[in-house]
C-alpha cells in the first residue's frame, strides 16, 4: 500500500470516529491553552450528591458556564480560560457552596471539592486565588508560572522564557547565555530539558505552534513571537508524561496564554533603563581604561478592556527595545616580529626551497603574497603589541560594537458570541534590526555577523463551541512567518580584489575567511555570511473533548504546512586554510619541536600565500515544503476517588522536505551516483526519502492520592522528532549539482596549486566536479528519532499553600540525528578514501543515542505571609554520543567509523543545578501585619514595598579538547563546519597528569592543563590523527549568580492609579562567572606534550543595575 493511501485511510478513520463521537451525549474538555476544574460535590458527612449544579464564572470577564455532577457526585468543568474564577454549587435541600478567587492554570486540572450543608445559609469554601495543592488528577509533570511572578521577578532580558530556568531539570544552553565579552545576539528560549536537545522542545502560544523553523535559526529565538512579561497571563512548562495532545518532540512543552481584555479597563506604561555608568567593569580590564559601553532602553505600553460588557473585549500591547553594547573583545593576532617577517626558526620558501634564516625577515622574498602584505599593513594600524609578548594568547584587546533595535506588538480580541460560542483573534508583529561590528576593523573583520534583520508575524483565530454540558469542540487556525538573515559588513569592500571570487553585489567583497593554524584568530569575513531564511507555517488544529462518567476523553487532529525559502550555502565569499606547514622548519636549527616553531611555519605559509586548502560555494536559494500530521486520543480515567489513570496514544507523520521544482538530489553510496527527484509520483519520488509511518507515541501515567496531603505519581511516554536545525547539512535540496560547495586541498607540489594571489579558478562553482564538491547522502530508509521519557514522584503538602516534591526523572534517546563524513579518509590505508572518485560526503544518519538520569526536588509556596517561593534542585547526568549540531561543542565525531567512541557526557551536562526564586511583599502598610492602620502619608513611605530575587547555582559545563593536525593527516580536509560533518580531532591523554589546573588568578586564566595532553604522532610508521582522549573529558568553572529587585508602589486605592519604581541588580555580588573553555584548542608539536591553550577567555556579565518605572491603572 502506498504511504499516501495509508495516510488517507488513517485520516478518514479519524474523522469517522469524531463524527460518531459527536453523536454521543456526555461532555468534553479542550485544553489547547486552557484548564479545568475537577472535583466532587458531597454533604457534610462525605456522602456524594448526584446531579448537583456547578456554575463557574470568570471574575474578570463575567463569562459563566454551568454543569451537573454525575451519579457519583463527580463533576468536571473544562475549557476554561486561564484566570480567576468564582464557583458555586447548589442542590435541592442543601445550602449553596461558594468558592471564590480560584485560579485556573494553563493546561492544569484544578481539584476543587465542594461541600453542601443541609438547609441553612450559604457556605463558603475558602481558597486563595494563588493556592497550590498536591496533584492527584493528572500524571502530567508540569510547573506553572503566573503573571504575578513573571511581572515581579528580576529578568535580565525581560523575557518570560528566562523563567524556564526556575524549573527542575531545565538548564539554558550555551547559545541562550549572554556573555560579558560578546556583542552577539543570544538565542532566546534555548533550553535543555531533562538532558535533551533544545530543538526537542515545543513552544505553544495561545494553543498554536510558536516554534521557529529557520534552517539555522537566523531569528535568534526558538519562538516566533515572544510576548512581553506583562502580556503573559500564565505559562506552564510540561517536562514529562505529557498528554497525547502534545507532540513535536520529546522535550518540554512550554504552553503560554496571553492576556485578554476584561470588564474593567486596565493599562500599563513602563520603561526600563541601563547605561554604562550603572554597570560594574568586570574581570577583564577595559581597553585603554575606557569602560565597556552598555546602554539599553526597554519601554512599552499595554491596555485592555470591554467593547461590550460580558461579550467583547480587547487587549493591545507594544514594546520597544534600543541597545548599544561595546564590550571588551579579544583576538590572538600575529606578534610584533611575525608581522615584520622575523621568525624564531629557519624556514624555506615552499616554492623554490630558498632558506630564510631565523632573525632575518622573510618579507624580502619575491614570493611573499601581496595579500599578506596588505593584511600586515592593516594589522600595523591596530594598537601595537609589545615586542616582549612572545606567545599567542588573546594578546590583542579591542572592542566590538553592537546596536540592536526592535519593536513588537499584539492585538487580541475576545468575543463571547453566545453562551455556547466563543471566539478570539490575535495579531502579533515583531521586527528587529541589529549591526554587529567586528572585533577587528574592516576589512580584517574577524568573523562578525554584520547586519542582522528579523521580521516575525503571527495571526491566530480560535473558536470554542460547547455542544452540550458534556462535549466541547475547540478549533485553532494560525499563520506565522519569519524573515531573517544577516549580511557581512565586508560586502562591497574591494581592497583585496582576489580573482575568481563572485561578482554578485549581494555577496562579493572583503577578505575571504582566513584560518591560520597555530593559535591565530581567524581573519576575514564570517564564512556563513550572508545567509537568510524565510519560513512560514500554517497550523490548523481541532480538539474534541467528552466527559463521560469517570472518563475525560479527548480526540484531536493537527496539520502543519511549512514553507521555507532559504539561502544557506557557504562560504560564498571564499575561505583559505593555512595548516600545511609547507614553509618547513629546518632541522639544523634547534627548536623545531617547539610550539613557537610550528606557529611560525604556519604563519610563513600565509606570508608566502601557500594555503593548504580553499573553498567556495555557489549562491543558491532553496524553496522547501513539508507537511506534518498528528492524530491523538486521550483518556483521563478517574478509577476511584484516589486513583486517576492518564492513557493516551498519538500518531505523527512528518514528510521529508521537498523542493519547489523538485530539484532534490541524493548521493547513493551503493552506485556512487547522484539520484534526482522526479516531477511526479509519491513521497519518495519527490524527496528521495521514504516516509516513516511508524511514529506511534503511547503516553501512560497515574496519580494516586495516598492521603489528602500526599500523592504518588508516575508516567511514561514516547516522543518523536520531526524537525532538526542543522543548516544545509541535512537538506537534500541544497545539494550538488544544483548547489555546489567546492573544497580543494593542495600542496605546492600538486599540479594546479594556487597561491592566494592567484585567486580562485574561473567557473569553480559552475561545474560539478565530484573530486572537489561536497555532496550530501541520506539513507532513503532513515527513521525519525525518538526518546522514551519516564518519572516517579512523591508530593507532600507541608502546610496550606506549601508543598514539596521528590522525583526520579529519566529518558533514553534513540535513532537521533548525527552528521559525519561518509567518505572520510582512512588513516590505516594511507589516508585513502572509501570512494576514491568523490570528495567529502556529508552524511546525516540515525546514529545518535543518549540517556539521562536525575533526582529532582521542588519546594514551592504561594502567598504564605506575603511570600511566594520556588526552589528547584536537580542532581543528574546526561550522556550521549552526539549533542546536536547547534550546540557549542559540535556534533561531528572524531572518527566517522566509530560513533561509539563519542559516548561521553553531553555538551549540556551539569551535574548539579539549583535555582531559587521568591517574591516577598514586605509586611508594612495598609492591610499588612505591621502599621495596617497607618495614615496615607506614612503608608506612602513604609507601604507598597516588594522584594524579589532569583538565585542560581550550577556545576560547570563540559569542555572539549581539540587540536589541529597537519593538513596531510586530516581525514576530512574539505569540511570546515561541524554541521557539514567536519571532524574534531582530539589529542591523547597523559595518564596521571591532572587535567584541570583550576587557576583563575592573574592574566594566565589557565583552566586546562596542556601538560595533560599529548599531540598524536602523525609522523609515526602508521600515522593517525585520532587521539584517545574522550569527548568532553571535564567540566568548566561552576556558576553562581544572584539577581535582586526592590520595587516600591505608590498610589491611592481610590484612584486606581499605581506608580511603581523598580531597582534591579543582576549579578548583585559581582561574582565573576567564567565561561567554560568549550572547544579548547591545545597547541604543541607532533608527538609532543601540549604547551598552550585551555585558558578562560570569557565571562558571564558582571553586575548590571537597571531602573524601571511602571504606571498601572
Amino acid at each position: 500500500m502506498k504511504p499516501e493511501n495509508l495516510f488517507s485511510r488513517i485520516t478518514a478513520l479519524t474523522l469517522l470516529i469524531l463524527m460518531l463521537v459527536f453523536a454521543g451525549t456526555p461532555r468534553a474538555m479542550a485544553q489547547f491553552d486552557s484548564g479545568s476544574f475537577v472535583g466532587t460535590v458531597a454533604d457534610a458527612s462525605g456522602a456524594t450528591i448526584p446531579q448537583a449544579s456547578v456554575t463557574v464564572t470568570n471574575i474578570d470577564t463575567g463569562v459563566s458556564v454551568t454543569t451537573k455532577a454525575d451519579a457519583s457526585g463527580h463533576y468536571e468543568v473544562p475549557a476554561l480560560k486561564a484566570g480567576r474564577y468564582h464557583v458555586e454549587a447548589v442542590s435541592s435541600g442543601f445550602s449553596k457552596a461558594i468558592a471564590d478567587n480560584i485560579t485556573v492554570q494553563v493546561g492544569g486540572r484544578q481539584k476543587l471539592d465542594l461541600t453542601l450543608k443541609a438547609g441553612g445559609v450559604d457556605t463558603t469554601v475558602e481558597v486563595s486565588d494563588v493556592a497550590i495543592q498536591v496533584e492527584t488528577e493528572t500524571a502530567q509533570r508540569s510547573q506553572g508560572v503566573s503573571n504575578y511572578q513573571s511581572a515581579a521577578l528580576p529578568l535580565v532580558t525581560r523575557n518570560y522564557a528566562d523563567l524556564l530556568a526556575l524549573v527542575s531539570g531545565v538548564r539554558p544552553t550555551t547559545d541562550a547565555a549572554p556573555r560579558a565579552n560578546t556583542a552577539s545576539l543570544v538565542r532566546s528560549g534555548s533550553f535543555s530539558v531533562n538532558g535533551q536537545r533544545s530543538m526537542f522542545n515545543n513552544f505553544l502560544l495561545d494553543g498554536v505552534d510558536n516554534n521557529a523553523y529557520g534552517a539555522s535559526n537566523q531569528g535568534f529565538d526558538n519562538q516566533i513571537i515572544t510576548p512581553p512579561p506583562d502580556s503573559v497571563a500564565q505559562f506552564s512548562v510540561i517536562t514529562n508524561s505529557m498528554n497525547a495532545e502534545y507532540g513535536r518532540g520529546p522535550g518540554a512543552t512550554v504552553n503560554v496564554a496571553t492576556r485578554g481584555g476584561t470588564n474593567a479597563f486596565h493599562a500599563t506604561i513602563y520603561e526600563f533603563i541601563r547605561n554604562t555608568n550603572l554597570n560594574a567593569i568586570g574581570y577583564f580590564a577595559p581597553t585603554g581604561g575606557v569602560k565597556p559601553q552598555f546602554n539599553r532602553n526597554q519601554f512599552g505600553v499595554n491596555f485592555g478592556g470591554p467593547i461590550l460588557k460580558d461579550k467583547l473585549f480587547y487587549f493591545v500591547d507594544y514594546e520597544g527595545f534600543r541597545q548599544v553594547v561595546q564590550p571588551v573583545a579579544f583576538a590572538s593576532l600575529p606578534l610584533y616580529n611575525q608581522r615584520a617577517g622575523i621568525l624564531s626558526v629557519d624556514v624555506q620558501d615552499p616554492y623554490n626551497g630558498t632558506i630564510y634564516s631565523h632573525g632575518t625577515s622573510v618579507l624580502a622574498s619575491p614570493n611573499i603574497s601581496p595579500i599578506a602584505k596588505q593584511v600586515i599593513g592593516y594589522l600595523n594600524t591596530l594598537t601595537p603589541i609589545a615586542s616582549t609578548v612572545t606567545t599567542l594568547s588573546n594578546d590583542y584587546r579591542g572592542s566590538s560594537r553592537f546596536t540592536d533595535n526592535s519593536d513588537k506588538g499584539s492585538l487580541r480580541l475576545d468575543w463571547q458570541a453566545t453562551k455556547k460560542d466563543a471566539l478570539f483573534l490575535r495579531l502579533s508583529d515583531r521586527k528587529e534590526n541589529g549591526v554587529n561590528f567586528p572585533t577587528l576593523p574592516l576589512p580584517l573583520d574577524g568573523g562578525s555577523n554584520g547586519v542582522q534583520r528579523i521580521k516575525d508575524q503571527q495571526a491566530l483565530l480560535g473558536y470554542t463551541h460547547i455542544i452540550n454540558n458534556n462535549q466541547i469542540l475547540d478549533v485553532r487556525l494560525a499563520l506565522s512567518r519569519t524573515k531573517a538573515g544577516k549580511a557581512s559588513l565586508s560586502i562591497g569592500n574591494t581592497d583585496f580584489s582576489i580573482p575568481g571570487l563572485p561578482s554578485n553585489p549581494a555577496v562579493a567583497g572583503g577578505l575571504p575567511t582566513t584560518s591560520i593554524s597555530g593559535g591565530f584568530s581567524a581573519l576575514g569575513r564570517q564564512s556563513t555570511n550572508p545567509q537568510w531564511q524565510n519560513p512560514a507555517l500554517l497550523d490548523p488544529k481541532v480538539n474534541y473533548s467528552w466527559v463521560r462518567g469517570k472518563h475525560s476523553l479527548k480526540f484531536g487532529y493537527e496539520f502543519e504546512r511549512i514553507w521555507m525559502s532559504v539561502q544557506n550555502t557557504d562560504p560564498l565569499g571564499g575561505s583559505y586554510t593555512f595548516a600545511g606547514g609547507f614553509s618547513k622548519c629546518q632541522k639544523v636549527v634547534t627548536g623545531c619541536s617547539s610550539t613557537a616553531a610550528a606557529t611560525d611555519t604556519y604563519w610563513a605559509d600565509f606570508l608566502f600565500g601557500a594555503p593548504s586548502g580553499y573553498a567556495l560555494a555557489s549562491y543558491f536559494v532553496a524553496h522547501l515544503r513539508q507537511n506534518q500530521h498528528a492524530i491523538y486520543g486521550q483518556d483521563d480515567w478517574k478509577v476511584n476517588p484516589k486513583l486517576t489513570l492518564n492513557i493516551g496514544l498519538r500518531w505523527e507523520y512528518g514528510s521529508p522536505y521537498y523542493n519547489l521544482g523538485n530539484t532534490v538530489t541524493n548521493f547513493d553510496p551503493k552506485t556512487a551516483t547522484m539520484l534526482s527527484a522526479k516531477n511526479s509520483g509519491g513521497v519518495y519520488d519527490k524527496t528521495l526519502i521514504n516516509p516513516d509511518l511508524n511514529d506511534f507515541a503511547p503516553r501512560v501515567g497515574f496519580a494516586y492520592a495516598i492521603d489528602p496531603k500526599t500523592s504518588l505519581r508516575g508516567g511514561y511516554g514516547v516522543g518523536y522528532i520531526h524537525y532538526t536545525r542543522a543548516g544545509p547539512g541535512d537538506l537534500l535540496a541544497i545539494n550538488a549539482p544544483q548547489s555546489i560547495s567546492v573544497a580543494v586541498t593542495q600542496t605546492p607540489t600538486t599540479a594546479g596549486f594556487r597561491r592566494t594571489q592567484d585567486g580562485y579558478p574561473a567557473g569553480l562553482t559552475e561545474t560539478f566536479d565530484p573530486l572537489k564538491t561536497t555532496v550530501i547522502s541520506i539513507d532513503p530508509n532513515r527513521r525519525d528519532g525518538y526518546a522514551h521519557s519516564y518519572y516517579l514522584s512523591v508530593q507532600r503538602e507541608l502546610m496550606k499553600n506549601t508543598l514539596v516534591e521528590v522525583a526520579y526523572v529519566g529518558n533514553q534517546g534513540r535513532k537521533l540525528e548525527t552528521i559525519s563524513n561518509l567518505n572520510q579518509k582512512d588513516p590505516s590505508k594511507n589516508f585513502a578514501r572509501p570512494i576514491p572518485t568523490w570528495s567529502e560526503i556529508t552524511n546525516p544518519r540515525n546514529a545518535g543515542m543518549g540517556n539521562y538520569n536525575s533526582l529532582q526536588l521542588r519546594y514551592e509556596q504561594r502567598f504564605v505571609a506575603g511570600l511566594t517561593l520556588l526552589n528547584s534542585f536537580t542532581w543528574g547526568k546526561s550522556m550521549d554520543n552526539d549533542s546536536a549540531s547547534q550546540d557549542s561543542n559540535g556534533p561531528s565525531p572524531q572518527d566517522a567509523n566509530n560513533p561509539g567512541g563519542e559516548y561521553a557526557q553531553s555538551d549540556y551536562n551539569q551535574p548539579v543545578i539549583d535555582s531559587l526564586s521568591l517574591v516577598y511583599e514586605l509586611p508594612f502598610g495598609y492591610d499588612k501585619a505591621f502599621f495596617r492602620h497607618s495614615g496615607w502619608l506614612l503608608n506612602q513611605v513604609i507601604g507598597g514595598w516588594q522584594l524579589s530575587t532569583i538565585n542560581q547555582f550550577a556545576s560547570g559545563t563540559p569542555f572539549n579538547i581539540v587540536y589541529t593536525p597537519p593538513s596531510a593527516y586530516q581525514v576530512s580536509p574539505g569540511l570546515s563546519a561541524t554541521n557539514r560533518g567536519a571532524n574534531q580531532y582530539r589529542p591523547n591523554r597523559n595518564a596521571g597528569v591532572p587535567l584541570v589546573i583550576n587557576s583563575r588568578v592573574g592574566t594566565n586564566r589557565q583552566w586546562i592543563n596542556p601538560a595533560a595532553v599529548q599531540i598524536p604522532n602523525t609522523v609515526a610508521a602508521t600515522p593517525s590523527p585520532f587521539g584517545n582522549m574522550s569527548r568532553n573529558p571535564g567540566l568548566g568553572p561552576s556558576y553562581y549568580n544572584t539577581d535582586l529587585a526592590l520595587n516600591k508602589t505608590f498610589g491611592a486605592r481610590e484612584s486606581g492609579i499605581k506608580v511603581q519604581f523598580r531597582a534591579e541588580a543582576y549579578n548583585l555580588f559581582n561574582h565573576t562567572n567564567f565561561v567554560s573553555p568549550t572547544n579548547s584548542s591545545i597547541s604543541g608539536t607532533v608527538g609532543g606534550v601540549g604547551t598552550t591553550g585551555g585558558t578562560l577567555s570569557g565571562t558571564f556579565p558582571s553586575r548590571i543595575l537597571q531602573f524601571g518605572l511602571k504606571v498601572n491603572y
